[in-house]
């Protein structure tokens, strides 16, 4: 019995070493992995998961912390019935198709906002629902080549007064206050620490998310000492993170580093996306150049696509990795995923609000089940704009279609391209540089469907959502990607409304301009909608189609492609032949070309005076001009004779005959 233990345990011990061999570390100002490559995290952070925040579920109670939303839910439902809730909302909000999702994007970290409690529920008492809840979603992310970097987001005694860190109402950051929670927080981090000690696939401890308060320096440093040297004594291998004060950003008394495996963090939520000089010298310079010690911004978003590819960059280009906030929100358009409010769950949104009655156990459960269904990946909204504006570099100068629309029919305006702004769009207000501040304003005054500077509308067409363009300021415009899968001709039309009479706009398809269009006045921002004809145009492959405010004032919902006739719309061919005569020793072709008004079958022709025909060929014609040469001389491996010879071109709708003289 004794050899077979020392065996496994040798085995175990092996395990171990290989296991460890994967583990990130440090190196300078920057983190590498095994092969001494630079990792820099690009991710999300898990808000609304394991910690509760109110916003992110429409949930307007006072000061909307983790316990009292529960608190709230066990008022309607009973306890039993709430963790039959948390476990199915838990369970959807994040599986494989999730993280299988964010590899194949090309992310490769998701931060874990922890709940101490779900560790340790009181000092000196260890509970495993913690672990319970995050191996499940650490099994998936080895798989797929995702990091995770646990962070201590509600610590014990709070260490901010804020609900995220659930605080008390109106209470004190209780953390910094007792010395008791502050043991409480090292041996829960010392309990987390020893059960992922040979788990490499964790990126990292982030100690304290957003500590804020006043005097405390000192204090701070202290309880990140005491942290690290109690996971220190289990961990010897994970990197620890750690924040300044308030919220994150105020590293004052945590210089120089106090550990070789060691990353600073900060926040960046406020500021235009090209003011990086602060940045650029407190962090990058004053930290990371003077301490040779890497950055990771563990929060930033909240803003708009452009907002965050141009910081994102920034971050970049200075070895900082990143996490965007956030990953899952109820109908949020800064979120990666969002989902639907439900019928079920507005019941319970409106007492929350103050503009319902409280709802039964029953309607009140049912609500509850509803959402935490909703959230599913496969009835979530990707936002994709935001996926490509985070990890394509594209981003910045090409655009992509929306959607897979191929007309004939009816092609939404706020499907318009995906792409920066002046590259899918252009507006005059792209992102919020003043968040949190009375001067703040939004990127997306309708705050619906995309998040982009484009403003966008929601109302209701016979109980469904439709969303149009508005707030429409002079020279804004967007772009539009039309892949046909046949060629085909449409006539144009764009529906508006507007309250104003002297809106234009003009539309650019390709190169070719028609406009500016005065629009008319339809006595109403939503309602009145009436289709504006722009004219005919033909789609032979791709088309792109710029739509320009040129005087705003107006709303944009539907953009009409509308199959068109061309049969009785006939037009000039203006058929020409060269060189006309052609001489055999000097010419090897005959040109034959003719002008087109659109996409069209055409078959061309060239007779001898007795009726035979010597060359016939059908082709598309598209619009402008077209051509096709006639090769007199292989004919049959002979050259036709001397002669006079006809061409016809003809289309559905038009012909046109010509003379062509040869000479041998």
């Amino acid at each position: 019995m004794i050899y077979k233990f020392l065996s496994i345990l040798a085995i175990l011990q092996c395990l171990t070493v290989i296991n460890a061999e994967g583990f990130l570390k440090t190196q300078g100002r920057i983190v590498t992995d095994i092969n001494n490559e630079e990792v820099l995290f690009k991710g999300f952070g898990l808000g609304g998961w394991l910690v509760l925040e109110g916003y992110m579920w429409n949930c307007n109670i006072e000061h909307a912390s983790t316990t009292r939303m529960e608190n709230s839910i066990v008022d309607l439902i009973g306890e039993t019935k709430k963790e039959e809730f948390f476990n199915l909302y838990r369970q959807n909000y994040i599986t494989e198709k999730e993280i299988s999702f964010l590899s194949e994007n090309g992310f490769n970290a998701l931060r874990v906002p922890l709940h101490y409690r779900d560790f340790s529920p009181a000092f000196g008492e260890f509970i495993s629902k913690g672990f319970d809840i995050l191996d499940p979603i650490i099994e998936l992310c080895r798989q797929y080549g995702i990091y995770l970097i646990l962070d201590m987001h509600a610590a014990p005694g709070a260490q901010n007064n804020s609900d995220f860190s659930d605080s008390e109402l109106n209470g004190e950051a209780e953390l910094f206050t007792d010395i008791n929670n502050q043991l409480w927080l090292a041996s829960t981090w010392r309990y987390i620490a020893e059960y992922y000690s040979n788990e490499p696939v964790i990126g990292g401890y982030d100690l304290l998310n957003e500590p804020a308060r006043w005097g405390i320096a000192d204090i701070l440093r202290s309880i990140y000492e005491r942290t690290i040297d109690s996971i220190r004594t289990v961990d010897e291998n994970h990197i620890v993170i750690i924040e300044g004060n308030w919220y994150g950003n105020d590293h004052t008394g945590l210089l120089p580093p106090f550990d070789d495996n060691m990353i600073y963090s900060f926040h960046h939520y406020i500021g235009g996306s090209t003011d990086t000089t602060t940045m650029y010298r407190q962090y990058r310079t004053d930290i990371s150049v003077e301490y040779d010690v890497p950055l990771w911004v563990g929060e930033f978003g909240e803003n708009s696509n452009y907002w965050g590819h141009n910081i994102k960059n920034f971050f970049e280009r200075n070895d900082i990795g990143w996490s965007w906030w956030n990953f899952k929100s109820v109908e949020r358009i800064s979120s990666l995923f969002s989902y639907d409010i439900t019928d079920e769950y507005q019941i319970l949104i409106d007492y929350w609000q103050g503009n319902g009655a409280k709802p039964d156990t029953v309607t009140a459960f049912n609500g509850l089940m509803s959402m935490a269904n909703s959230i599913q990946f496969d009835l979530c909204t990707v936002n994709d704009g935001l996926s490509m504006a985070l990890i394509d570099s594209s981003y910045s100068y090409i655009s992509i279609p929306f959607s897979n629309f191929t007309p004939p029919g009816l092609l939404p305006a706020v499907h318009y391209d995906i792409g920066n702004n002046n590259i899918a769009y252009f507006d005059n207000q792209v992102e919020d540089p003043n968040k949190f501040s009375s001067d703040t304003k939004s990127w997306n005054n309708g705050w619906s469907f995309r998040n982009d500077g484009v403003d966008i509308g929601l109302s209701y067409q016979n109980n469904q959502k439709s969303y149009h363009i508005g707030w429409i300021e002079d020279g804004e415009w967007t772009s539009y990607t039309v892949v046909s899968e046949i060629p085909g001709n449409y006539k144009l039309m764009i529906e508006i409304a507007s309250y104003v009479s002297g809106s234009q706009l003009s539309v650019v398809v390709d190169s070719d301009t028609t406009g500016p269009i005065i629009l008319p006045n339809t006595n109403g921002w939503d309602n009145g909608w009436r289709a504006v004809t722009i004219g005919n145009i033909s789609i032979s492959d791709t088309m792109n189609m710029k739509i320009i405010a040129n005087t705003g004032g107006f709303n944009m919902r539907n953009i009409i492609f509308e199959d068109l006739n061309v049969s009785s719309m006939s037009m000039n061919l203006n058929l020409n032949c060269y060189p006309n005569p052609a001489y055999f020793e000097e010419h090897d072709y005959i040109v034959i070309d003719w002008m087109s008004d659109f996409i069209l079958s055409t078959n061309i022709r060239v007779y001898s005076l007795t009726g035979d025909i010597l060359f016939d060929h059908n082709m598309i014609s598209n619009p402008g001009k077209n051509s096709v040469n006639w090769y007199p001389k292989s004919l049959d491996m002979k050259s036709v004779p001397s002669g006079v010879y006809i061409v016809r071109v003809e289309t559905s709708n038009s012909s046109e005959t010509g003379k062509i003289t040869y000479i041998k």
